[in-house]
């Protein structure tokens, strides 16, 4: 009976050393990355970084982070695994269309800041009726509106404006001026319309004449989406 007993008090202290050993090296660290710029990058980055590497993601936060860039949360064992191997691993993986990831290193990148123009949509000074026409939104259901408009927005603003709206896309690095954050025009009126539907029209700089590529309603399904990006610091 003192033996068994013995051996299981032994059993019982190697179990406990053991998982010790295992847990004191177990971290969680967060990354910023770039290169989100579809809706099959997150998973394709997840299974990829898990199947490469004895890690577990997490969270993948998109949209409310702190300071605009997607979070990349990953618990792993820094006794097998070093957090610059990770970096250096996520820099390897494609999604599959291609685009590549990248860990953001740095302060916060400074955005351009709003123009006059736009300062003006937002309050109706001066000629801006003239110069940017009042637009009636056509659309009535802005539910299933903002919906479409998301998609559309991931599917064709994301990779320079950023999922989150803050103008850190990841083509965008090449500009002469950054994107807009978008935020700006977060639950503005009837009265910021014509403005937002001229600017993605027409375009400007580096951005594309979008009235040529999408329909009148599809705009329109983007503006009622735009409206409703929020600053993810507030």
């Amino acid at each position: 009976m003192k033996k068994v007993l013995s051996f299981l008090i032994l059993s019982f202290f190697f179990f406990y050393a053991v998982s010790n050993a295992v847990f004191a090296g177990t971290v969680e660290e967060e990354f910023k990355i770039e290169g989100l710029i579809s809706p099959a990058s997150p998973k394709a980055l997840k299974s990829a970084l898990e199947k490469k590497l004895e890690v577990k993601v997490i969270d993948l936060n998109l949209k409310s982070t702190k300071t605009g860039w997607p979070v990349l949360r990953v618990q792993f064992d820094s006794m097998v695994v070093s957090k610059e191997n990770i970096e250096k691993v996520i820099g390897e993986i494609e999604d599959p269309a291609g685009h590549k990831f990248k860990v953001h290193h740095g302060p916060l990148l400074a955005n351009a800041p709003i123009l006059d123009e736009e300062q003006k949509a937002i309050a109706i000074l001066g000629d801006t009726a003239e110069v940017f026409p009042n637009m009636k939104n056509p659309i009535t259901d802005k539910v299933a509106s903002v919906s479409r408009g998301e998609k559309l927005f991931v599917d064709n603003c994301a990779k320079c404006h950023g999922l989150s709206g803050n103008g850190y896309g990841t083509v965008a690095h090449g500009f002469t001026t950054w994107p807009r954050q978008l935020w700006a025009w977060n639950n503005t009126g009837p009265e910021t319309d014509g403005y937002l539907f001229w600017f993605i029209t027409n375009g400007r700089s580096d951005m594309p004449p979008w009235g040529l590529i999408l329909s009148e309603y599809n705009r329109w399904d983007l503006i009622n989406y735009i409206k409703t990006i929020k600053n993810p610091g507030e």
